[in-house]
This record gives C-alpha cells, structure tokens and sequence, in this order.
C-alpha cells in the first residue's frame, strides 16, 4: 500500500533523526568545493591582480576598497576571455563534486529507508558507482533549462540599442516589457522542468540507470505521481523560503547576526539537504513497491 505525503514526511523525519550521518556528504561537498573556489581565487589574484598593483606601484595593505574595485573592473574588462575560460574549468568541477557527494547521499539515504541505518561506507559505495552519470545527468538538466533562453530571444530582438536600455530604461518601456515578459516565461520554465524531473537523480542512483534512461523514468514518474511530487516539491521550498525569512528577521538584530550566518549554515548543511534528499528518496522506493522499514518499528526493536 503506497504511503500518502503525510506519511513519508514523517516517516522520513524518523530516517533523518535516526541518521544523522546523513548530512556528511553535504558537509565533504561544501568543505571541497570551497577549496577549489579558494584555489581558483588565489590563481586569479596571482595572474591578474598581483601583476596590476606592481605595474601601478601600489601597497596591496594601502590600497583603498575604491581602487581595489577599480583595479578589479579594469582586469575584469581586460582578461574577460580568460577569466570565462577559468569558469569552463571551474564549474564542470564543481559539478562533479557535487555529483560525487549527491550520489553518496543518495545511497545512504536508500539504505536507510530500506534498512534503518546507513553508514559512510554506503556513501562511498553509491558515489564512486554513480558519479560519472549523475554528472552527466546534471549537465543535460543544466542544458534542457538553457534551452529556455529562446523565450527572452524575441525581447531581446525587440531591445535595438541596449546602451540605450542600460543608461535609460524608460525610454525603452516597450522593449523593456517584453524582454522582462520573457524572462519570467523563462523562470517558469525552469521551475516546470525542476518539477517534472527533481525525481531523475534519485531514480539514476537507485536504480544505476544510465542518464537518458534516469531522465525519462523521472518524467514518467512524474506523469504518474504529479500531485504528490508537486505537493513535496512545495513543502521543501515553502520549508527554505521559511528559513530565509526567520534568518532575514534574525538578522536584522545586530547582536544575532552572525550568530544566524552559523546556524543557517547548519541547518542548510545538517537538516535541510539531508532531509530533502531522505524524503524524495523515500518516495521514490515507496511508489515503486520497494520494501522499506517502517521507523516505528525500529524503534521497538533496536
């Protein structure tokens, strides 16, 4: 008997509280793609950066934040081509990353839900089997959410001068609307297609398909299940727009704001991601007849 959204969430609540460990993936993704961001910036400030406040003479500890942003500007305008070059390299990286880490997630949240308990060696296992498709599978929802960028084209085409636009907006009114008509089409799209497919990257690790076979089973899923994927894909953004507003409230008072910058890091890393990952995993092994624990009765019997 399939389990009603109710259910999932609170079986699912029960997964996350009885595994913690969960949020360990989240925590190696953040830790490693925020070394590679340093990496990246410190090779930047060493070819660019360095060499211009040389050439200029100044001292990097005198340099006021207005000439620090200028020099900035002027690099960036100067070495655009091979500052977009380092962005082709950075990102597919950090993609990876992350896909390694998704996929551990993943497959310890499918042993957990299946067994009760999950371990790091669960974590391994799933990310060194499934990263190499999970990224690629990334990367072809990354390229089906661009292909959107039609929607803006006949805004775009209507915007003549775009100098114009920039230094006077309200000459170019008419433009101006369709263009923006054309960007808030292009959100939805990208929220229609987060929808229809949020399920293809637990379906391509719980099942090792390969990404076309993960993208049309995460469709078809869809199709099938449209109210309760619509409905959870709700709850879990309505549950983080929740968090941004508490931490906007929160923030506001000077004597908790940086307390807030640690606590929202770690609900993000610790209860959020783990939990979202738990939940959409156990839906997806609960609409396809999979045998799982039920946490009550692991905690009768230990």
């Amino acid at each position: 008997m399939q389990e009603d959204i109710g259910t999932i969430i609170n079986k699912g609540f029960g997964t996350w509280t009885r595994n913690l460990n969960i949020c360990i993936p989240f925590v190696l993704n953040f830790v490693l793609n925020g070394l590679l961001m340093a990496v990246a910036f410190t090779i930047f400030v060493g070819l660019f950066i360095v060499p211009e406040l040389s050439s200029a003479g100044l001292d990097p500890e005198l340099i006021s934040p207005e000439q620090m942003i200028e020099i900035f500007s002027s690099v960036l305008s100067e070495q655009l081509r091979a500052i977009i070059a380092g962005f082709i390299v950075i990102i597919p990286l950090m993609m990876l990353i992350q896909s390694y880490f998704t996929a551990g997630a993943i497959g310890m949240s499918k042993n957990a839900a299946e067994t009760g308990n999950t371990y790091l060696k669960d974590m391994w296992h799933s990310a060194n089997q499934n990263v190499f498709n999970l990224f690629l599978t990334k990367i072809l929802i990354a390229l089906i959410m661009l292909a959107g960028i039609v929607f803006i084209v006949p805004g775009a085409l209507a915007v003549e001068d775009f100098d114009l636009l920039l230094a006077n907006p309200t000459e170019a009114a008419g433009s101006m609307i369709w263009l923006t008509i054309g960007l808030l089409i292009w959100m939805l799209y990208i929220i229609a297609v987060n929808v229809m497919l949020s399920i293809s990257e637990y379906a391509l690790v719980v099942d090792r398909l390969d990404p076309i076979t993960a993208l049309e089973t995460g469709f078809k899923f869809f199709l099938n299940n449209k109210f309760v994927v619509l409905f959870l894909w709700i709850i879990l953004v309505a549950l983080s727009v929740f968090i941004s507003i508490i931490g906007e409230f929160v923030s506001s008072i000077q004597v908790f704001a940086t307390i807030w910058t640690f606590v929202d890091f770690a609900i993000s890393i610790a209860v959020i991601s783990p939990l979202t990952t738990i939940l959409w995993t156990r839906l997806l092994l609960d609409r396809s007849g999979r045998k799982m624990y039920d946490t009550a009765e692991l905690l009768m019997y230990p």
